[in-house]
This record gives C-alpha cells, sequence and structure tokens, in this order.
C-alpha cells in the first residue's frame, strides 16, 4: 500500500499528461484537416452544410479546452463529467456510423490516422478507462482564487475561437470587393466562346470550374454532389469546367488551359450560379451555401 501511495502522484501525472496529449492530437490533426472533417459530417445528411462548417470546428474547440483543463488540473469534479460525456456522445455517434455501414476513415484524428468507427470505439473505450482511472486518483482540490478565476474561461474562449480564425470561410479572403473571376471572358465565353460552344448559358445551372489534380477542387466536388443529391436536383444542373488535360474527369467540360486562367485567375475551385449568362454568386471550397444553392433552384428567384 505505501508502495502504491509513493507513485500515484507519478501515475496521476502520466495519465493526466497522456489525456491531455490524445486530445490535442485529435484537436491539432482534425484542424490540419477541417475540410475532410467538415465534408464528413456533412456526409450522414443529418445537418445542413453551413451548420457542419461551424460544427467540425467547434468539437475541435471542445477538445482543445479538454485538453487544456486535464493538463491544468482545473475544476476536476466539473471536467471528470464533461470530459465523460463528451467521449459517451463521440462514442454514440461511432455507434450510429459503424450500424449504417460507414467504414471509412471516421476523422477522429483527421488525415493523420485511418481508423474505422470500430477501430475508434476501442480507442475512446480505452479513453474512457484512462479518464476514470485518473479522476479517481485525483483528490479533491480547494476552490481557485477569485483572483484567478477568470483566467480559465478567457482561455477557454481564446481556444473555442482558435479553429474558426486559423481555417476561416473562403468568403473573409474574397469579399465583394476582390475580383474572383473575369467578367469580360467569362461573358465572351459564355457569349460566343468555349462555354458557349458547350451549351453552358442556357437555363439556370452551377458552373463549377475545378482542376483533377487538386485536392481543394475533389473536395468542393464531393460538397456540390451532396447537395444536389439531398435536395432533388438534376445531376444536369451541375457542370464542371476544367483545363484540358490528359487526366481530365469523364463527364466534365473541358477548356483550353489559358482560356481557364484567364476566366478564373487560376482561382479554383471557383464556383457559380448562373442563370443564362448572368452570375447570381460565387463560391470556394469554404464558403458554398446550401441553402442558396437548393433555393435557386426550388423557388427560382435570385439572392
Amino acid at each position: 500500500m505505501i508502495l502504491v501511495n509513493r507513485f500515484t502522484p507519478i501515475i496521476r501525472w502520466t495519465l493526466r499528461l497522456l489525456i491531455a496529449a490524445v486530445f490535442i492530437l485529435s484537436a491539432v490533426s482534425k484542424l490540419f484537416g477541417i475540410d475532410h472533417f467538415e465534408l464528413y459530417i456533412f456526409s450522414f445528411g443529418i445537418f445542413p452544410l453551413n451548420f457542419c462548417f461551424i460544427l467540425a470546428r467547434l468539437c475541435i474547440g471542445a477538445e482543445l479546452v479538454l485538453a487544456l483543463f486535464t493538463l491544468c488540473g482545473w475544476f476536476p469534479r466539473s471536467m471528470r463529467l464533461v470530459t465523460l460525456g463528451i467521449l459517451v456522445l463521440f462514442s454514440l455517434f461511432l455507434c450510429y456510423a459503424a450500424l449504417i455501414g460507414r467504414t471509412e476513415n471516421c476523422q477522429c484524428f483527421g488525415e493523420l490516422l485511418d481508423l474505422n468507427p470500430l477501430q475508434s470505439l476501442l480507442k475512446n473505450a480505452l479513453l474512457l478507462a484512462l479518464v476514470l482511472l485518473y479522476y479517481r486518483l485525483t483528490p479533491p482540490r480547494p476552490r481557485m482564487s477569485k483572483r484567478w478565476i477568470a483566467i480559465p474561461f478567457v482561455l477557454t474562449a481564446v481556444l473555442m475561437t482558435t479553429p474558426f480564425v486559423v481555417s476561416i470561410p473562403d468568403n473573409w479572403y474574397f469579399g465583394p470587393e476582390k475580383q474572383r473571376y473575369s467578367e469580360y471572358y467569362l461573358q465572351t465565353s459564355l457569349e460566343e466562346g468555349q462555354l458557349h460552344f458547350w451549351g453552358v448559358g442556357e437555363g439556370r445551372c452551377i458552373l463549377a470550374f475545378v482542376s483533377p489534380r487538386c485536392p481543394y477542387c475533389k473536395l468542393a466536388r464531393q460538397k456540390l454532389d451532396a447537395i444536389i443529391s439531398r435536395h432533388d436536383i438534376s445531376p444536369e444542373k451541375l457542370i464542371y469546367v476544367e483545363p484540358r488535360l490528359k487526366d481530365n474527369t469523364p463527364g466534365a467540360i473541358t477548356i483550353t488551359k489559358a482560356h481557364f486562367m484567364d476566366i478564373t485567375f487560376g482561382s479554383r475551385p471557383l464556383v457559380m450560379l448562373l442563370d443564362g449568362t448572368e452570375v447570381v454568386a460565387t463560391y470556394h471550397l469554404r464558403n458554398i451555401d446550401e441553402d442558396q444553392i437548393a433555393s435557386f433552384f426550388k423557388y427560382n428567384i435570385n439572392h
């Protein structure tokens, strides 16, 4: 018993560091692969795309906060309940994913580790056991002095907003005052040029300028494909435009590389809502607006 008590502080500190490290690794790896994490949440068809953007970043912020409070040992009684509650909530989501047959990377560690839902459930079970053991070995602490009690909450606010600052939506980069594309080359192409040759510019459509070698374009494709499927929009209304290469995607229309660059300024993915030859809205990867796209085709109105 004396030997156990002697090593209890070492075990407690080891567990504290290990638990905090897992949460930090999980949060940082998600942050680096934020677009994949957001798209994974969206793929379940439960939440709209705009909410998935927020939810993905809130999950990362929550993990960073858990890591901070665990590492500093703040409010151990409350944090025991919060940590266990969040792990159980994550585990229930993974159970749902496994039950409906999802076997791809669940994004628990972003693109760093490829874990399917069942593997991640085992990881959560082990982490739950470590958390229970850690708080069992953690004695009650005296109340924090009123002089310092604001510090944890200030740091919480900072960590919760960090994912939004690091991975901001594209419209923060490309505001209304910033030119996203060449209106002249686009209109010329739609009226009498290469896009006109392909029949683009008649009726309403989503026009997406993408490249087969661009990973961000691949993510944009997945978002757009999911949106039109969810809202029963005809696939013919989604037109992908690629620069003419040796490995173009089947089904995409192609234009010369020079013309592609003239229109897009090299920016890709570049997504447009077209009403005839009129550009109603433009997006990049992170600010694709599901509600606006659905309304554009459903209600036949401009936004």
